[in-house]
C-alpha cells in the first residue's frame, strides 16, 4: 500500500500545529540565515519520527555555482539535513537556468555532492523546461524529478514527489484528487506539497492512502551526512 505524505511548502508558526495537521513540510533557507541547531533539534523531537522534513538547498546552491559561497550554503544546508534527518532535500533550480547541455552537467555535478543514502534527493525546475527533458535530466543524475501530478505524467518508479500547481484552479478539486490518487496507487512512497495550508489539508483527508488515515512507521532514524568537498565546475557547453 503506498504510504502518501501531504504537506506544506513552507515552515510558518508553530511547528507542534504543522506536524498535527500534516505528514511533511519544506524547510526553505535563507542566505546567511540559518535556524541555530537548538531550533533545528526542538523541531525534529517535535515532530514524530514517521514526519518528514525536507530541506530546500539555497538560492546560492540553485544557481548552480561552483565558488566558495556555494560550497558553503551546501555544507550548511547538508547540516540542517543531518540534525532534521531530513527524508528529502531538493533543489530547486530558477528559470534562468535553462536546459543547455552545461547545465544539465553542472545538475549532475551538483547531486554528487549531495549524499543519497537514506535521502531522497529531489530536482525542480522553474521555465522553460519540459516535462520529458525534466525527467530525463533527473534520470541522469540520478535524482526525482518535482512534477505536478494533476498536470503531468510522473515517470515510473516506487517513489515519487509532486507539488500540486493549482494555476487558479483548486488544489483540492475532485478531478485533482482523482488523478493524484491514480498517479501516486503503485507508488512505495509519495511526497505531495500543496502551498495552501487549507487545500493541503483537504487533499491529505482525501487521498485513500495518506498517513492521514493510518501513521506510517519510519526504519529509524536517516542520518544525513555533510560532504565537504568543493563544488565540481563543469566545462561551457550548450
Amino acid at each position: 500500500m503506498a504510504r502518501i505524505l501531504v504537506g506544506l511548502a513552507t515552515l510558518t508558526g508553530d511547528i507542534k500545529k504543522v506536524v498535527d495537521r500534516f505528514d511533511l513540510v519544506e524547510v526553505r533557507l535563507s542566505a546567511g540565515s540559518w535556524p541555530k541547531d537548538a531550533t533545528l533539534k526542538r523541531w525534529r523531537k517535535t515532530a514524530p519520527p514517521a514526519f518528514v522534513f525536507s530541506v530546500v538547498l539555497p538560492p546560492a546552491v540553485a544557481t548552480l555555482a561552483t565558488d566558495a559561497e556555494a560550497t558553503e550554503a551546501l555544507a550548511d544546508a547538508l547540516h540542517v539535513a543531518a540534525i532534521l534527518e531530513a527524508r528529502c532535500i531538493l533543489l530547486q533550480t530558477p528559470a534562468d537556468v535553462r536546459p543547455t547541455t552545461a547545465n544539465k552537467k553542472r545538475i549532475a555535478a551538483l547531486f554528487k555532492n549531495v549524499p543519497s543514502e537514506g535521502t531522497v534527493r529531489c530536482w525542480e525546475p522553474a521555465g522553460v523546461w519540459e516535462a520529458e527533458d525534466t525527467v530525463a535530466t533527473a534520470r541522469a543524475a540520478h535524482v526525482l524529478p518535482v512534477l505536478d501530478a494533476a498536470q503531468e505524467s510522473l515517470p515510473p518508479g516506487p517513489l515519487a514527489y509532486t507539488r500540486l500547481r493549482a494555476l487558479g484552479k483548486a488544489a483540492a478539486s475532485a478531478r485533482t484528487i482523482e488523478r493524484l490518487s491514480a498517479a501516486l496507487r503503485d507508488r512505495r512512497e509519495a511526497f505531495v506539497v500543496v502551498e495552501d495550508p487549507k487545500e493541503a489539508a483537504v487533499v491529505r483527508g482525501a487521498l485513500p492512502t495518506s498517513v492521514a488515515k493510518a501513521r506510517g512507521g519510519h526504519a529509524g532514524p536517516i542520518i544525513v551526512r555533510p560532504n565537504m568537498m568543493p563544488l565540481v565546475a563543469e566545462d561551457e557547453e550548450q
